[in-house]
């Protein structure tokens, strides 16, 4: 039922995402149910290709290869992309910003198809250890249905929680709390 609710939203995003002059073209997808309502799901078909910020098209070794991805990490961060998502207290929903930010890395992904990436979910200090790890991991599955929409990226996105072993900021207050609930991306 989620992923019917994002489908529109999701659509509207990627078309006004912007790509860095990366977009080349666009397909739609229209798939046709059985009530008569159409689904559109509009399809990124712009390249992010790891030769076109490495300057390298040849093939490399194992340890100049792990060069070249940190070197196209490097570059995609630089590009304003977050590597962290906030959450609301409680929350898993996906904020629209956040549905825009996951949308950059599916991208990524999509057109960089030997990397990986692994989702850490995290919570606050309030709440159980039980509870939080289900809490982080809810947040980090949240963000990896989104990236599920796109076709390829299933198998190659791992979704781990660390509850509130791992805080950021180690104050007892709202201020460290929100910097404390989110999900990271990490890229292997």
């Amino acid at each position: 039922m989620k992923i019917i609710a994002l489908l529109p939203l999701i659509a509207m995003l990627s078309a006004c995402t912007d790509t860095g002059g990366l977009l080349e073209s666009r397909t739609v997808v229209i798939e046709e149910r059985s009530n008569n309502k159409v689904d559109a799901i509009v399809r990124d078909e712009s390249n992010f290709n790891w030769s076109d910020l490495t300057g390298s098209s040849t093939s490399v070794s194992d340890s100049s290869q792990v060069s070249a991805k940190e070197q196209v990490v490097a570059k995609l961060k630089a590009s304003n992309t977050n590597f962290i998502l906030y959450f609301s207290y409680d929350g898993v929903d996906i904020s629209e910003t956040a549905t825009q930010e996951i949308i950059k890395h599916a991208n990524f992904m999509r057109d960089n198809p030997n990397i990986k990436l692994r989702l850490e979910g995290h919570a606050d200090e309030r709440g159980t250890r039980e509870y939080n790890l289900a809490l982080g991991e809810n947040r980090a599955l949240s963000v990896k249905e989104v990236l599920g929409l796109y076709e390829g990226l299933e198998g190659r996105i791992e979704v781990v929680s660390y509850g509130e072993e791992k805080p950021i900021a180690q104050s007892h207050d709202e201020t460290s709390w929100e910097k404390n609930r989110r999900v990271e991306f990490i890229y292997e």
